[in-house]
């Protein structure tokens, strides 16, 4: 059965038919036609499943352990909490640092945990048992940043002092030095650890070779400060949020802008990126929490369990869950489940119809057969459907060279909007579509509240 991941959504389509060697049904983009006599339930507020509390000041970190059995959490009051991840049970509790500590990082053995703090100091400890190996000391100003190489070889701190302290993890020596031109204020390595990215106070984001200190991209990012930044699991691709109240997306390889992702009214605090790469969590300053779709760059869901700002965001290794940490003094967790089953319903809810790519068909007669049952099944399941907007339907048979040899509205939104527009505008855009298309068959994979509803012959879906 297809995952959700594959599912490509549209308000409105046009199905087109080939009736030549290569046949399928094509589908493209077309207007919609509001309905009014659909309502549209009231939203539901997702709760978390577990809100933890013990902190005397805000949370400005919550770390993960790798096999997702133990959560970090530090703020204000310089202490660092040990929780048992999957009952909230406080495990110990550290007094690290003479003031707060705004970093967390774990190694990815699970056996050490870092601390940076505002006392200038990056500090070493067993996770396990909440002993201190090793005080690192070198910075002029607050550690705002701290991250692990994946080798759990190299650290690297960030500082409100302009410069990035590349550490021995082993020996706790300094083996490089970078300088930036403003206050260092996130930081990330690449999955594959060659790479080190940072972000500052005055907007720009810098990457570096972690083995020669070469700079790779300086990125004028944001118009104030980067308080976060983090690499996709699949190394492909950077997140970045700001002052600025936005997100963005980058391409690592090119250092280009992906996209911008605009949803937060306030500064954009922490953003995570799931095991998957697929879902991006951000957190605010205005309370909420987005998760965004990275490929469509939609919001999936908008937590709104914090009082107050929220400083950190992560998920654990499953991706089933996500931790935050707020302003408000409490830890919460919140569950996945519900938004897998959430995209379910938000993919049904705007279209009954994904693409899919598809074999050949070369029988007309079954291809027009096909036609007739596809009509009938996505008419019954759309019967059932609670969609906010109503299909144009329209089955165009075209020949090979995407000359349109007919053309047939298959519902009433469709026969009103035909009325409106001029036949030969129709016909140029279901044209030029196919024409651009013409190397590629689809087949039509409906979707219901319950699952998948198959409607083709081919690879063994019907």
């Amino acid at each position: 059965m297809l995952t959700p991941q594959q599912f490509r959504k549209y308000a409105t389509i046009i199905a087109a038919t080939t009736v030549t060697n290569l046949g399928g049904l094509w589908l493209w983009r077309s207007l919609s036609t509001p309905t009014t006599n659909l309502t549209q339930e009231p939203e539901k507020t997702t709760l978390p499943s577990l809100t933890l509390s013990g902190h005397k000041g805000w949370v400005y970190a919550v770390a993960i352990s790798p096999d997702g059995k133990t959560m970090a959490s530090s703020g204000y009051d310089g202490t660092i909490k040990i929780w048992n991840f999957s009952n909230g049970q406080l495990l110990n509790t550290i007094d690290a640092h003479k003031d707060a500590i705004e970093s967390l990082a774990i190694s990815s053995d699970g056996q050490v945990l870092a601390s940076g703090s505002w006392d200038n100091r990056v500090k070493l400890w067993r996770l396990g048992s909440g002993n201190l190996i090793q005080t690192l000391e070198g910075h002029t100003d607050d550690v705002k940043a701290i991250a692990i190489s994946v080798d759990g070889q190299t650290l690297a701190s960030g500082s409100y002092d302009g410069t990035i302290k590349i550490w021995n993890l082993k020996t706790g020596s300094v083996e490089r030095n970078f300088k930036h031109s403003s206050s260092i204020t996130s930081l990330a390595f690449s999955p594959d650890g060659e790479m080190l990215a940072s972000g500052s106070k005055n907007g720009q984001i810098q990457t570096w070779q972690v083995n020669t200190g070469k700079p790779l991209h300086s990125l004028a990012a944001h118009k104030n400060t980067v308080w976060t930044i983090a690499f996709s699991p699949d190394g492909k691709t950077l997140a970045s949020g700001s002052q600025d109240q936005k997100v963005k997306l980058w391409q690592v390889e090119t250092g280009q802008l992906l996209c911008t992702l605009d949803g937060h009214d306030k500064a954009v605090l922490s953003v995570a990126f799931s095991p998957d790469s697929q879902t991006l969590a951000s957190s605010s300053y205005d309370k909420k929490i987005h998760l965004w779709d990275v490929d469509t760059e939609e919001i999936l869901e908008t937590f709104k369990g914090h009082a107050k700002p929220v400083w950190s965001v992560n998920f654990s290794p499953d991706g089933q869950t996500l931790a935050s940490g707020g302003a408000d003094q409490t830890i919460k967790l919140w569950s996945m489940s519900a938004l897998s089953n959430k995209q379910l319903q938000n993919t049904t809810a705007s279209s009954a119809v994904v693409e899919v790519v598809a074999s050949e068909i070369t029988d007309q007669a079954k291809l027009e057969e096909l036609n007739q049952k596809l009509y009938d099944r996505i008419n019954q399941s759309w019967q059932k459907t609670p969609v906010w907007y109503e299909d144009l339907l329209f089955c165009i048979t075209v020949n090979a060279d995407g000359a349109i040899a007919k053309l047939e509205m298959m519902n009433e939104p469709a026969n009103k909007y035909a009325e409106q527009t001029p036949l030969p505008k129709l016909f140029n855009t279901a044209k030029s579509e196919i024409t651009e298309q013409k190397s590629v068959a689809l087949f039509r994979v409906v979707m219901t509240p319950t699952g998948v509803l198959e409607v083709s012959p081919w690879s063994g879906w019907l």
